[in-house]
Parts: C-alpha cells; structure tokens; sequence
C-alpha cells in the first residue's frame, strides 16, 4: 500500500488551461508553499506533507486532497 502525489498531473493540466509553462518555484511562489514540498510532490518522494503547504495548493489548483494525494493498494 502507498499514497502516491498526482502533483505533477494536476500542474500539467493548469499549465494547459492557462497556456503556460509553470516551473517549481512559480508553483511555490504562486501557491505561497514551500519549494521543496512542490518539489518534493513533483517527484512523489514525499514522506510526510506540511498540512498548510497541502492546503495552499489545494486552493492553488482548485481541487481537493485527494486529487493531489492518491492512496494506491499494491497487488
């Protein structure tokens, strides 16, 4: 079991919808997080996520936890 980061999908699809490119520090910067939790998310390599950081970019992207954060059971 593991709870993967859709991070990197969800920014995709903004860039798309706002017809630009969006790099890590512009997500931060934009979302008022922390660079290295959009890092980190963008990477799926996050073990534990600042619940304010998750919120920022919750508003952000205008989506919800679980759009971000996805709890995947293994086979």
């Amino acid at each position: 079991m593991s709870v993967n980061s859709k991070l990197r999908i969800l920014v995709s699809a903004k860039e798309l919808r706002d017809k630009r490119t969006l790099g890590i520090r512009t997500i931060a910067e934009e979302a008022q997080a922390s660079v290295s939790t959009v890092q980190r998310l963008m990477n799926n390599s996050m073990r534990r996520v600042p619940l304010d950081d998750l919120a920022r970019l919750c508003r952000y992207l205008n989506c919800s936890v679980g759009d971000i954060l996805v709890f995947e059971p293994s086979e």
